[in-house]
């Protein structure tokens, strides 16, 4: 009979510590998320505000600093906790000109550029636990 308590006390054990380290996944994806929204969000506000060929701006959750070489723009957002974030814009003809698919196939590009370096730092802080 004791036995079976210590058997089941591991099996709790072991279904607890799985449904633990989920939510703490869980969680580290919820904020590199949110950092990858306000990364893109300074790098959005920073590809309306360029004037010159290179440059940085100043935000509340970091910096943004960009170079422009003809029409392409590549804007890199550092955060505060020291996390940085690189993005790509075409500064082409307005979408109603190019037929709008330019535009999207940029955007999906660097969302999945962000995706992608979200999901290393993702394996790489979860291989440090």
């Amino acid at each position: 009979m004791l036995l079976y308590a210590v058997f089941m006390a591991a099996v709790f054990s072991m279904l607890l510590q799985f449904y633990l380290n989920r939510q703490v996944a869980g969680q580290r994806l919820q904020l590199l998320n949110r950092e990858k929204t306000v990364a893109y969000a300074m790098a959005v506000w920073t590809k309306e505000s360029v004037k010159d060929a290179e440059g940085r701006l100043e935000f509340d959750q970091g910096s943004a600093s960009y170079s422009r070489q003809g029409d392409k723009l590549d804007i890199t957002s550092q955060l505060r906790n020291g996390h940085s974030y690189n993005f790509g814009f075409s500064l082409a003809r307005p979408e109603k000109e190019q037929g709008g698919g330019e535009a999207k196939k940029e955007q999906e590009t660097a969302r999945k550029e962000a995706e992608a370096a979200d999901s290393e730092r993702l394996k790489e802080e979860q291989n440090e636990d």
